[in-house]
């Protein structure tokens, strides 16, 4: 049950919330509250919330608007539970285009389980 509980988080709030829908209703009830993003540019880090996060998007979305239109599908590649934390590396493709390699964290909570961390790879 963990693991299915597991991919719908990732599901509901990351492939319908971020890539489809940016509802940001949706986003926050699979994200934790003090989640970042974690951005590589070079040789540093940037921490990225959710709120940033989504105007970073809006900005994606006017440089590329069919890009985000289009069907966004995924690929589990892997999850792994231990206990309460759980580590997912997943493939996102956008209208059969591979996008990014996702990397999250997540931890259970009272209330189920909630992503926490993110970094990723994108096409070089």
């Amino acid at each position: 049950m963990s693991k299915e509980a597991v991919e719908k988080v990732i599901i509901d709030a990351y492939i319908r919330g971020i890539h489809e829908t940016q509802d940001e209703k949706t986003i926050r009830r699979g994200f934790h509250e003090d989640f970042y993003m974690y951005v590589r540019e070079g040789e540093t880090v940037q921490k990225v919330n959710i709120a940033e996060w989504l105007r970073r998007i809006e900005g994606m979305k006017r440089q590329n608007p069919e890009l985000w239109k289009g069907k966004t599908e995924y690929t589990f590649k892997f999850v792994d539970i231990t206990g309460d934390t759980a580590c997912i590396k997943i493939e996102v493709y956008k209208n059969d285009t591979f996008f990014s390699t996702d990397y999250m964290l997540l931890f259970k909570f009272k209330d189920g389980w909630k992503i926490v961390s993110k970094v990723f790879q994108i096409p070089q």
